[in-house]
């Protein structure tokens, strides 16, 4: 009997579902990563699962939504009536958060998820600006993965070396019974791992008996035979500084089956991987070096290594370098990080119309692009009331189609604070200050425009935030000297600064601030001593 055909089950404006029905006696629930979409019968892991005979439904989203609740909550009815008795929920990143977060809603028994997030609200996840600005309010409103979201066994494989996928794996261990499974040195790549039927078809009996040691020694006896894993073992000792390691590593994932092409991609991310991490020793040097011999010699096959070469130079301080690394990635494809990279280079080496222009280029190349489009807006700020006001045009129009971009709620602020209308910048400011929480320059500017608004004790707190999150920011303890001096709090006003200045010792503002201070306070001294000496004459007689 011919097997049914893949159909819809269900679709909304942010997700596809897929039913393909199979001869297994569980079901496979996979939700796709960031990049896929929907393409006729295809979904997430429908290889594996043609191979396998699974019963398989594949979510998909339609862009990058992390799976809203309000949307599987629409599709639950339709995916419970196909599921098998048993069901095992398998994504990866963006895929993995929804395997926890829908586990339960879904009537799942079992999930396994890679490289998951715990959710991508700026307020659950501080420290990953990742995709913060795919967070949208309204459509995520209680994100973070939650007890009662997960199925009734929950499995995390994770790196617990990469810092940002422990953080999030720890989350979700704190959210209820979560067993993390150790991929290390693996990174976000630790997909490749389980990737392919036989790996899959491994776990997926382990997992639905909640067989957490099973699972684990399947995990490390994969290790001997994958070559996947010698080639991220490979590119892991690299990064480290072991190049002779890492060539013995490439040269048994080649023995294993993996293509040359590939290992010559991974020589290049492994070198980027070096630099990074010599950059982050303080070995500024090394890093400039090799990431520029990077940038100049790999293959245009790794545009991403040359891309991520570009921007280490550009953090390292090397200008001239970084131009020419972004200039050589644009040419070999563009992309809205490297249009925005070019421009920060060429400002970087104080070239302020060309970084203008670079920007200008980048949004007519990628209209559509937010990211662009903020950043030629804020190079706009600067410039005539012509420029400002398309300034004003561009972040309303990201706006229009991101509502809680953070850089262009920061930007209007700006904008609309130029022309005198002080309550809505104020609004866009306190928006913007919470949809970038890392975000020093917005956090500076909402604290001004409430210091401005009058409210000295909030912009005393918002300030006194501001020191402890970049104490090298001069503006952190001027800002919060007028705080206090609003308060009539001179004297610790005047230690503000003076601890501003042993902090930031050459900043010119502190200095002319606290010598301004303390001439007034001079000032006032002189003449309250003159009226204590008139007050003490005798009174004539």
């Amino acid at each position: 009997m011919p097997q049914a055909p893949t159909r819809i089950i269900f679709e909304d404006r942010e997700i596809l579902v897929l039913h393909r029905p199979g001869r297994s006696a569980h079901s496979l629930v996979t939700f796709a990563d960031l990049t896929f979409r929907p393409k006729g019968d295809a979904f997430w892991g429908r290889e594996a699962a043609d191979r396998l005979g699974l019963d398989a439904v594949g979510f998909i989203a339609k862009r990058e939504n992390w799976y809203p609740t309000a949307s599987v909550d629409a599709a639950a009815a339709a995916v419970r009536a196909v599921l098998k008795p048993q069901g095992v929920a398998y994504g990866y990143s963006m895929g993995a958060y929804a395997a926890l977060k829908h586990g339960r809603r879904l009537g799942l028994d079992a999930a396994i998820a890679v490289a998951p997030q715990v959710s991508i609200a700026p307020a659950d996840v501080p420290a990953d600006p990742r995709f913060h600005r795919f967070f949208r309010p309204a459509l995520h409103r209680g994100m973070r993965v939650a007890p009662e979201d997960l199925a009734p066994f929950a499995t995390v494989l994770v790196d617990p070396y990469d810092a940002v996928d422990w953080d999030h794996a720890r989350l979700a261990a704190e959210a209820g019974p979560v067993h993390l499974l150790r991929t290390p040195h693996a990174g976000h790549s630790a997909i490749w791992l389980v990737t392919g039927a036989e790996a899959l078809g491994e776990l997926l009996g382990p997992a639905l008996d909640g067989d957490v040691a099973a699972m684990r020694g399947l995990l490390r006896e994969r290790r001997a035979r994958s070559g996947h894993w010698f080639r991220l073992m490979g590119r892991a000792a690299y990064g480290h500084g072991h190049a002779t390691l890492a060539e013995t590593l490439w040269h048994r994932a080649r023995a294993l089956r993996i293509p040359d092409v590939i290992l010559a991609q991974e020589r290049a991310r492994a070198r980027a991987d070096r630099a990074q991490r010599l950059l982050a020793l303080g070995r500024r040097e090394e890093a400039v070096a090799v990431a520029h011999d990077l940038a100049i010699t790999a293959p245009a096959e790794v545009i991403g290594a040359i891309g991520q070469a570009a921007h280490l130079l550009l953090a390292a301080g090397a200008g001239t370098e970084a131009e020419t690394a972004f200039r050589r990635a644009l040419h070999l494809g563009p992309a809205a990080d490297l249009h925005v990279g070019l421009s920060l280079a060429l400002s970087a080496q104080g070239r302020a119309g060309e970084a203008l222009a670079a920007a200008r280029d980048g949004h007519a190349s990628l209209p559509e692009d937010e990211e662009v489009a903020a950043h030629y807006a804020h190079l706009l700020l600067g410039g005539d009331p012509a420029a400002q006001a398309e300034a004003e045009r561009l972040f309303r129009t990201v706006l229009a189609r991101a509502p809680s971009h953070g850089l262009a709620l920061f930007g209007l602020s700006q904008a609309v604070a130029a022309r005198g209308h002080a309550a809505e910048a104020l609004h866009l400011a306190q928006q913007a200050s919470a949809r970038l929480p890392g975000h020093h320059a917005s956090l500076a500017w909402f604290a001004s425009l409430v210091l401005k608004g009058g409210d000295a004790p909030r912009a005393e707190r918002l300030y006194r935030r501001l020191q402890r999150l970049a104490p090298m920011r001069a503006e952190g303890y001027l800002g919060l000297a007028a705080a206090l001096q609003a308060q009539g709090r001179h004297d610790e006003a005047l230690g503000a600064l003076r601890r501003g200045l042993n902090t930031v010792p050459d900043d010119p503002a502190l200095a002319d601030r606290l010598r301004e201070s303390l001439r007034r306070r001079g000032r006032v001294s002189a003449l309250l001593g003159r009226l204590r000496s008139f007050l003490r004459r005798p009174a004539p007689q």
